[in-house]
């Protein structure tokens, strides 16, 4: 059997190999029915993006860039050289202004991709971007695109600074000791009920999104410092509490310290050049102090021009008519600090210490904010004052007597907010520092204050 077997096994072969051997002629033309040739937006990324930068956007759909199990939309052609001028001006030309040439050319992602809709998760979340492999970026959501927008431009740039983040990192580790910030905390299911912002935010994150891992928790505290600026991050982190502000401190002051130690660029004028690009080419009023009284995140303002800060500035007369009552002594005792708090965005505290060598005493007084309809704000003293003792001290005559010149000019007088020194001209040191109470009636009539960050 074992011969038979062998036998009828030689032939089987040989009529495989004669039927692998005949030729059957396939009537078909090979065609390639892909018509596209380039036009007007290859010609503009060829000359904004490839030439200096070396970058290519993919912009036409192509399955294999996202996962092939999800349904998601091209990109509206019309909205794709919006969305590459808005990565060009408000990224590219920032970190090449502040990190350099050696810089860009070395970590700027090499290809964009993008896709017209979200990228859609099982658990309800939709992704911005992603970044792949240290080289690419791929844009999601670019349909929904409003170039016109200045709050749909900073949503977008908010995820293009996010995912860059994620490719420095893959080139420089994320320093250890800032997982050991909030250790314990990260919950990969971040998109679960119990994650809600306030818990994230008790936790010092700044987003419940941090919590998912260290990665996502450092791209979104340089991304968040960068796009939303300097007094948004401070505010947040001081309306989060007690427990949770200084963990914002640290992780700001270690993502801070990697950005100057592996690529020797400082956060702060990386925040000076996006504000400048989101005001001079989107029209933003995020940076205005007018924006920023009301949300709130102006914090506290030090009128003690007797300071450091005050002996290189100007003050004006009017700052010295209203405030030296107070600053010169208090009823005989020495003023130590003189400080109008902002406490929300209606509402703001006249806070005074005063006393000697070994005694300190405080005076409150609540002041009622109102924004104007020509963005003009009034600082009236409140008609209900706090209770207990530095209200009970404000009522002293000799503090009223001393106050009141201050009271009344507030109450009586519309002020524009506005920055001590232009954007263009100030120092990354003073940035974001200064800024002055105009009288709208009287351009020399200014009321000078540094901003000091609130704390606990």
């Amino acid at each position: 059997m074992k011969t038979i077997t062998k036998i009828v096994t030689g032939i089987s072969l040989v009529g495989l190999l004669f039927a692998c051997n005949k030729e059957d002629k396939l009537n078909y033309k090979l065609q390639n029915y892909d018509t596209f040739t380039p036009g007007a937006i290859d010609d503009w990324i060829t000359k904004n993006l490839t030439d200096p930068y070396n970058i290519e956007v993919v912009y036409r759909y192509q399955r294999n860039m996202h996962d092939i199990n999800k349904n998601i939309a091209p990109a509206d052609e019309s909205k794709v050289i919006p969305q590459m001028d808005i990565v060009k001006k408000g990224f590219l030309e920032i970190y090449g202004k502040v990190g350099g040439v050696p810089f860009i050319k070395t970590y700027t992602p090499k290809q964009f991709a993008l896709f017209g809709s979200g990228d859609y998760d099982p658990d309800g979340s939709v992704k911005g971007g992603t970044a792949d492999g240290g080289r690419r970026i791929t844009l999601y959501g670019l349909n929904g695109l409003n170039e016109t927008n200045p709050g749909s431009v900073l949503g977008n740039l908010q995820v293009i600074h996010h995912e860059f983040t994620h490719i420095i990192n893959q080139n420089r580790f994320i320093p250890p000791e800032f997982e050991k910030v909030c250790v314990g905390d990260y919950y990969a299911n971040w998109t679960s009920f119990e994650n809600t912002p306030a818990v994230a935010r008790a936790l010092g994150f700044v987003t419940p999104y941090s919590r998912k891992s260290v990665g996502e928790d450092f791209a979104e505290v340089l991304s968040h410092l960068v796009v939303r600026g300097q007094l948004f991050y401070d505010s947040y982190a001081y309306g989060s509490g007690a427990t949770a502000y200084p963990k914002f401190k640290q992780k700001e002051v270690i993502v801070r310290d990697y950005m100057t130690k592996y690529f020797n660029i400082d956060v702060t004028q990386l925040q000076m050049e996006f504000q400048r690009v989101m005001e001079e080419n989107y029209k933003s009023t995020e940076f205005k102090l007018p924006t920023l009284m009301s949300n709130n995140y102006v914090g506290w303002l030090d009128w003690d021009y007797r300071n450091s800060w005050g002996l290189s500035k100007q003050i004006s007369a009017k700052q010295k008519e209203v405030l030296n009552p107070i600053l010169d002594e208090l009823g005989g005792w020495t003023t130590k600090s003189l400080q109008f708090r902002i406490v929300s965005s209606a509402k703001a505290t006249l806070n005074i210490t005063f006393g000697d060598n070994s005694n300190t005493y405080s005076a409150a007084i609540d002041f009622n904010i109102t924004k104007q309809v020509d963005n003009t704000f009034k600082f009236v003293k409140s008609t209900t004052q706090g209770t207990g003792g530095a209200y009970d001290n404000a009522k002293i005559d000799w503090v009223v007597k001393d106050v009141t010149p201050l009271i009344n000019y507030l109450g009586n007088t519309n002020f524009v907010l506005d920055w001590h020194t232009p954007l263009k001209d100030v120092s990354p040191q003073e940035y974001l520092k200064f800024m002055d109470f105009k009288d709208s009636k009287d351009p020399n009539a200014i009321i000078l204050g540094q901003i000091i960050e609130r704390k606990f």
